[in-house]
């Protein structure tokens, strides 16, 4: 317009100082100079220039305009502190000091100091800091002014609720010497917290802990299925936390199919009780054969020889029409005659008879004992001469005439001299047992 083509426009005085000309119309070739207030210098130019361009307009050279500083810092605020001098100028290091429970703290953390730059401002102003305000959850409140930001080192906050709810957490928290409250802010919950749990269809649910009065904070709950249903979430707990039941999610009850066993597990369940059952029935079977094993060989070895099955060894006694008669030794046989052809018997000639005079008790020998049984009626003619020719061949020393009444089969046993009770020992007829010889023309 016509002052951009006539004349440059007012440039201004700075703060806290003026120009010369301080006003007027400032033509081409004009030239406007600064100047600051006492306890203030100038920043940038101390003149300025009106000149023309080649488009015809006027403007101040250069564009900068200048600023009036101050000479010294400020003596700065710092809340909860003491400052100590009350003039700074540039380079000078801030003295502060923090009130009782505050600490100091500086901005830049590797530079502890504050310095007065040449703008007249502070370079890393520190604060004194206490504990932040703690934070007051909803349904709560404490005992501390809302306008108090931070607290010194000791502060006890008191924590409180409202009716109807309930603090869980720590009552009191402190300012600790690390700027941190000792606890964490508590909670005020309702005293019946969650809803309702949603219902299932074809199911039910149970709490813990039981009964279901009221869902606190903390109380879990267990849903279950009706009998041929089954949930359709592997995961069957929910717990009540502030009021919301976590997880939240919808429980269902689904019928459940009919499913049949895997083909290759059932055999191979059924191979495991056929193989067990063979085992064990051939484990039996082997202590079975072990058990008669052992009783054959306790039978061989502790019973007399002579009950010993089988037996391939002489005899120590050989029976006589089912009277066993023992056998002597060869020396005995030698040496005593006929007196030792059964240790404590005798033999009589004018009865026929074979008395017992000296042992009371009858032979041992194995086998059932027979009593009162004929010859004529177990055994053949030919069987009886030949028991007795063996008889005769082991002791021919036995007269053959003496023999008793043919019409005789048995005889009482007299009783001893000595007044001894009558032997139970078996009877032997010597004339029915041993026939008479006939010798050869």
């Amino acid at each position: 317009g016509f002052d951009d083509l006539h004349a440059c426009a007012d440039p201004g005085a700075p703060e806290h100082g003026y120009k010369t000309p301080s006003a007027g119309v400032f033509f081409e070739s004009v030239v406007v100079r600064f100047h600051c207030q006492e306890g203030y210098r100038l920043n940038g130019t101390s003149k300025r220039l009106c000149v023309r361009h080649f488009n015809g307009s006027l403007s101040w050279k250069p564009s900068d305009k200048p600023v009036c500083l101050q000479e010294d810092c400020l003596v700065p605020h710092v809340e909860d502190a003491e400052i100590h001098n009350k003039t700074y100028r540039t380079g000078d290091k801030l003295i502060i000091s923090c009130h009782e429970g505050f600490q100091i703290r500086y901005p830049d953390l590797d530079n502890m100091v504050s310095i007065c730059q040449d703008d007249g401002t502070w370079d890393n102003l520190p604060i004194c800091q206490g504990c932040l305000r703690p934070l007051v959850l909803p349904h709560s409140y404490i005992n501390i002014s809302e306008f108090e930001s931070s607290f010194p080192v000791g502060t006890v906050v008191y924590y409180q609720c409202f009716p109807g709810y309930k603090l869980e957490g720590a009552e009191f928290l402190e300012c600790m010497y690390n700027l941190i409250w000792s606890d964490s802010p508590p909670r005020c919950l309702d005293v019946e917290v969650c809803p309702l749990p949603p219902m299932v269809s074809h199911g039910d649910y149970i709490c813990h802990p039981r009964p279901c009065e009221r869902y606190n904070h903390g109380t879990v709950v267990e849903f279950y299925c009706d009998p041929g249903y089954t949930l359709t979430n592997d995961y069957k707990y929910i717990t009540c936390q502030y009021g919301e039941w976590f997880p939240s999610y919808q429980v269902y009850c689904v019928k459940t199919e009919q499913t049949w066993p895997n083909t290759q597990e059932t055999l191979l369940t059924t191979w495991k009780i056929v193989a067990f059952t063979a085992t064990s029935v051939l484990l039996v079977l082997l202590l079975v054969i072990l058990a008669r094993m052992f009783q054959t060989k306790f039978k061989t070895r502790f019973l007399p020889r002579g009950n010993q099955e089988g037996s391939t060894g002489d005899p120590d006694f050989v029976v006589v029409d089912g009277v066993p008669v023992m056998l002597p030794s060869y020396d005995e046989a030698v040496s005593s005659g006929l007196s030792a052809v059964a240790p404590g018997y005798s033999a009589t000639t004018d009865q026929g008879h074979i008395l017992q005079t000296e042992d009371q008790n009858p032979p041992a020998y194995p086998g059932p004992r027979i009593t009162g049984m004929l010859p004529s009626e177990f055994e053949t003619s030919d069987s009886r001469s030949g028991s007795s020719e063996v008889f005769q061949s082991l002791y021919p020393s036995l007269p053959c005439q003496a023999a008793a009444p043919p019409g005789s089969d048995q005889t009482d046993v007299p009783h001893s001299s000595a007044g001894e009770a009558a032997s139970t020992s078996p009877r032997i007829d010597i004339a029915d047992e041993i026939p008479l010889m006939e010798e050869d023309p």
